[in-house]
């Protein structure tokens, strides 16, 4: 289980704050502030300890998290092994971290599909969170179009700044490889 302790509630921020970090994302930015209300009112707000995680690589995805405030580490794994992926091996150095802070959101595929987690992530200090459950996302969606609008022209968006990557990477691979030809 991915909770090591009890949920706890004690943090109180606005939902004027919330809605804010909320449209900082590019998934949010274009949803009314009533409907990012109604969301922020409804999530659950579960407070972490240092050390607490609040998932880990290979369990099922059901929320997303927003940091309200406090810090976590997202731990990169890689490969598989029985049972999930395996960590990379901190013994030779292959260690590799992101530190997530107020504002971030983490885990948000699980918004949008059922999966299993990619990676781990642990509180690094007191973490307040806004847990966003895939059911009360997709509810949201289908009781308000607009915001389901909103967030599949994001999601349109996302993908097309994905293509242009991917043909500015094949055609620097496309010139490398001339390159190389040419000088063999």
């Amino acid at each position: 289980m991915a909770r090591a302790r009890p949920l706890r509630y004690a943090f109180s921020m606005s939902l004027k704050a919330i809605i804010e970090l909320l449209q900082r994302h590019d998934l949010f930015a274009g949803v009314d502030a009533v409907r990012l209300e109604v969301l922020a009112f409804t999530a659950e707000r579960p407070s972490f300890e240092a050390g607490d995680t609040l998932f880990e690589a290979g369990e099922e995805a059901h929320e997303a998290y927003l940091i309200l405030e406090g810090q976590a580490v997202m731990l990169a794994h890689v490969g598989t092994q029985a049972g999930g992926p395996a960590p990379y091996d901190l013994r030779r150095g292959e260690a590799r971290a992101l530190r997530l802070e107020r504002g971030d959101l983490v885990g948000e595929s699980a918004l949008l599909h059922a999966g299993v987690r990619r990676s781990t992530v642990k509180a690094a200090s007191r973490l307040e969170t806004l847990a966003i459950s895939r059911y009360l996302f997709q509810r949201l969606m289908e009781e308000f179009p607009e915001m389901a609008s909103a967030i599949a022209r994001a999601l349109t968006a996302r993908l097309a700044a994905t293509g242009d990557e991917v043909r500015a990477l094949a055609d620097r691979i496309g010139r490398r490889s001339d390159r190389m030809k040419g000088g063999i």
